[in-house]
């Protein structure tokens, strides 16, 4: 029998997307007893969480972040991982209004957890970054959003523009920095580059950057106004214009904004099976990121027009 209190909850709208998102949330985390474990985790993160720092393709620093991951068997680290990483994109998305089941249920959203990915605190750091009161907090989000700087780099000197008055942000960066150094050597960001770049790292789930000629994409917003506008603005270029950028990534964008239409047509390039096998859905992904930024100029150029009338 379910209690009166949870029927009076559930008559809510918001709390009952909010069970639903939990759901989503469960289900997926109980996928992982039953599926491989996500191959980048087991290959990659795990091994840099244990002291293989040319493992992970990550600034040193990352390795403290995950850490704890390394301290627990395998299949636990992944569904740990899968479960902590749903929380952070549902906190970032009710820190933002976008709604996470959007985001969790797009291809890109089921690659990020499938995989093992870590771009789930990427996009913490950013909401972080953005809406956080504390300048030392606000710091703290930078540092999280740095450890893929294909993805977060530009947004993050986007949003140290905003913070150009305010030195307090750069005291936890600049920590992290200092210790940095002082534990893996001065040298260690050039090992990091080149470790970072071998010819076997670029897998078919880049094909969904159009780098080079994606950069253009990043003159559209000079057209936006407004910090959080112009850092989403400037993730969704970076997608499509930014090298070494994977489809998986495309999670810290859709927090600032994912609608339904988007999760379908992120799943467009399922029409090229069995022509293009599973690559051809990450072939054609960057249709999302350019169709959301199209959207985000368009809604912004009608605002304007609006406003005048």
């Amino acid at each position: 029998m379910v209690s009166s209190f949870s029927w009076h909850t559930l008559r809510d709208k918001k709390n009952l997307w909010r069970a639903v998102t939990l759901e989503v949330i469960v289900l997926l985390t109980g996928a992982t007893f039953f599926l491989p474990i996500g191959g980048d985790l087991a290959d990659y993160y795990l091994p840099f969480a244990r002291g293989c720092l040319s493992c992970g393709h990550n600034p040193y620093y990352a390795s403290w972040l995950l850490w704890p991951l390394g301290l627990l068997p395998d299949r636990v680290a992944w569904s740990f991982w899968t479960f902590a990483s749903c929380l952070g994109i549902w906190w970032a998305c009710e820190r933002l209004g976008t709604n996470p089941i959007a985001v969790l249920l797009s291809s890109f959203g089921i690659s990020q957890l499938r995989l093992g990915q870590i771009d789930a605190v990427l996009a913490v750091g950013l909401v972080l970054a953005m809406t956080a009161n504390n300048p030392i907090e606000r710091g703290l989000g930078l540092v999280l959003a740095s450890i893929k700087p294909q993805v977060a780099g530009i947004a993050i000197v986007t949003l140290l523009w905003y913070e150009r008055a305010n030195w307090r942000v750069l005291v936890a960066p600049g920590l992290v920095l200092a210790a940095s150094l002082a534990i893996f050597g001065f040298d260690w960001p050039l090992q990091w580059l080149i470790s970072g770049y071998k010819p076997q790292t670029l897998q078919v789930m880049y094909l969904s950057s159009l780098f080079p000629i994606g950069l253009i994409s990043f003159l559209s917003v000079l057209k936006l106004k407004g910090k959080r506008d112009q850092v989403h603005g400037v993730l969704l270029a970076s997608a499509l214009g930014m090298p070494f950028y994977s489809a998986y990534s495309y999670v810290v964008p859709a927090v600032f904004g994912m609608p339904w239409w988007a999760t379908v047509l992120s799943y467009v390039g399922l029409i090229t099976y069995p022509w293009l096998w599973w690559s051809g859905l990450f072939r054609f992904l960057w249709l999302v990121p350019a169709s959301l930024l199209i959207c985000l100029l368009w809604f912004k150029k009608a605002k304007v027009v609006e406003d005048k009338l």
